[in-house]
C-alpha cells in the first residue's frame, strides 16, 4: 500500500513537516537511522528559536516537537534510507524493503564537519569530540581548545567553561562569523581565550589520549605563518556541517556543496520529491528555517498530491 508522505528524518525539519501533513489527515511514513529528533538532542542550548528569548534546550525543544508529530499517530522506522527511485508513486529504499509514497520530503540534514588533519582519526573519542553536551563533562578542570567561529562553537565554548578550566576558541578566519552578541560574549569571558587568523595543523596525543594540538597563525605584519603547539586535554570540533545527501546522488540534482537544489517550494528536480532544513541548498542552517521549509515542503505536497488525483 502506497502512503500518501514519507518523511525522511525526524530532526525539526522532519518533525515539522510530520506535524503539518498529520494535521492535513495524510497517512505519513517517517524514516529515522539514527534518535528521532535528530541533532537537536545534542544541542545544550538554542538561542534563535522564536518564542524562547532565553534560549530553549535541545531536548526540551525535540520533546515538544516530537510531541506534536505524535499526535497523528504516524508510522515510524528506524532505518537507514539507500536511495529513491522516481515514479508514480515513488519508492523509498531500505536494507529490509521498499516503500512507496506520493510524496517524498527528503529532511535528512547534515553531518558535523571534520578538522581533517593527523591525529584526528586516530584520537576520536579519546579527546576529539563533536557533542558538547554529551562528553563536556569528561573534561573538568581540562584546558579545552574549540575549533570553529560560527553561533554553535562560540555557544559551546561559553558551555564548556562550566566544566574546562580554560577554553580556546580557535578560528582560522580573521574574525568570528558568530552573531555579534555571541562573538561578544565569548571574547568577553574570563575563561575563554579567543584566537583568529589560527588553523589546526595537526592533533597531538600520548598514551592513547590528546595532549595538544599543532597550529598555524600569520603573524599581523607578514605572510608568514608561525607555527605552535599548544598543550590541552580535549578538542571539541565545531566546523560546520555537509549534507547528508549521498543516497540522493543521480536521483535528484545537487548544488556543487552536495546540498539539494530546491524551488521556492522545497520542490527537487524530480516532481513529488521535496527537500527541507540543512540538506536543501541555500539553507541558512537555522532551527527556524527548517521548521519552515518543512512547513512549506508539505504545503506544496498536498498541491502536488491534488494535482496527481485530477
Amino acid at each position: 500500500m502506497a502512503h500518501d508522505v514519507i518523511i525522511i528524518g525526524t530532526g525539526p525539519a522532519g518533525l515539522a513537516a510530520g506535524a503539518y501533513a498529520g494535521r492535513s489527515g495524510l497517512d505519513t511514513l517517517f524514516f529515522e537511522d539514527e534518535s528521532i529528533g535528530g541533532e537537536l538532542v545534542n544541542r545544550h542550548e538554542i538561542r534563535s528559536y522564536p518564542g524562547f528569548p532565553g534560549g530553549v534546550s535541545g531536548t526540551e525543544l525535540r520533546s515538544k516537537m516530537v510531541e506534536e508529530a505524535e499526535k497523528y499517530d504516524p508510522e515510524v522506522n528506524l532505518e537507514r534510507v539507500e536511495g529513491i527511485e522516481p515514479g508514480d508513486p515513488h519508492t523509498v529504499l531500505t536494507d529490509s524493503g521498499e516503500y512507496e509514497a506520493a510524496v517524498v520530503v527528503v529532511a535528512t540534514g547534515s553531518s558535523d564537519g571534520r578538522l581533517d588533519v593527523p591525529g584526528e582519526e586516530e584520537y576520536e573519542g579519546r579527546g576529539i569530540f563533536y557533542c558538547a553536551t554529551c562528553d563536556g563533562p569528561l573534561y573538568r578542570d581540562e584546558r579545552i581548545a574549540v575549533v570553529g567561529g560560527g553561533n554553535h562553537a562560540a555557544i559551546d565554548a561559553v558551555f564548556l567553561t562550566e566544566y574546562a578550566s580554560e577554553v580556546l576558541l580557535i578560528d582560522e578566519a580573521s574574525e568570528l562569523a558568530a552573531d555579534e552578541a555571541l562573538a561578544d560574549e565569548a571574547r568577553s569571558h574570563p575563561d575563554i581565550e579567543v584566537l583568529t587568523g589560527t588553523a589546526v595543523t595537526e592533533v597531538l596525543g600520548s598514551d592513547g589520549l590528546v595532549t595538544g594540538i599543532r597550529v598555524e597563525s600569520e603573524e599581523n605584519e607578514s605572510d608568514s605563518a608561525v607555527e605552535n603547539t599548544i598543550e590541552v586535554g580535549g578538542v571539541s570540533v565545531n566546523t560546520g556541517s555537509g549534507p547528508n545527501s549521498a543516497f540522493l546522488d543521480g536521483t535528484v540534482s545537487l548544488a556543487e556543496d552536495g546540498r539539494v537544489a530546491v524551488d521556492q517550494s522545497m520542490e527537487t528536480s524530480v516532481g513529488g520529491i521535496f527537500a527541507a532544513g540543512d540538506v536543501r541548498e541555500e539553507s541558512p542552517l537555522e532551527i527556524a528555517a527548517a521548521v519552515g521549509d518543512g512547513v512549506t515542503a508539505i504545503e506544496s505536497a498536498k498541491r502536488y498530491v491534488a494535482r496527481r488525483a485530477e
